[in-house]
């Protein structure tokens, strides 16, 4: 069975591990593993309809090249353009990510510094996939804001998005795992 023979089926999330997931879909017990996962938010029990995609707003940050946009010029209307750059945001993300994650980082790059650097107009403005990038830029002309984007082309990758109701993986591929071992209870 591929996952893709689940698509609008309603399962239950029975386990899951680092590396693999088991669903009970009527009365069977299916595990698929996980090839390059990147990115998990799963409850053992869930309940809900599988849905499986290829594209998806959670998908780009690994399906697109990440790019670094500088801002070299003060926007001619500040709170205009913060607010029309969280919606330019959120309209490729569609809410399933903040706005912040792409103007923040682990280190000194904080929502602080991303509006000081819109104040001054100098400094890192966001670091954000191709598609959210040129977004942005586009709200920057808008506002006469000048910028510098590091990163070129459209680089595509293949990530694949499980979901069942709010829960989710990411991963290169889902690969159901040896049936009979599952039948032995070898999970």
């Amino acid at each position: 069975m591929n996952i893709t023979e689940l698509q609008d089926k309603i399962v239950q999330v029975v386990n899951y591990q680092a590396t693999y997931l088991t669903l009970k879909y009527d009365t069977e017990i299916l595990r698929f593993d996980f090839i390059d996962k990147k990115e998990f938010n799963l409850s053992k029990d869930k309940i809900g309809q599988l849905d499986f995609y290829e594209t998806h707003p959670l998908l780009i940050d690994y399906n697109e090249e990440e790019l670094t946009t500088f801002i070299n010029t003060k926007p001619n209307d500040l709170d205009s353009f913060v607010k029309d750059f969280e919606l330019a945001i959120d309209s490729i993300t569609q809410g399933w990510r903040s706005w912040t994650k792409y103007v923040t980082n682990d280190s000194n790059f904080t929502v602080v510094n991303f509006f000081n650097n819109v104040k001054n107009g100098t400094g890192i403005l966001l670091k954000a996939p191709f598609s959210i990038t040129m977004e942005v830029n586009r709200i920057c002309e808008k506002y006469g804001v000048m910028t510098k984007t590091l990163g070129g082309e459209r680089k595509l990758d293949d990530f694949k998005l499980l979901l069942v109701d709010d829960n989710y993986v990411i991963a290169r591929e889902f690969r159901l795992h040896d049936q009979a071992k599952l039948r032995q209870g070898h999970l």
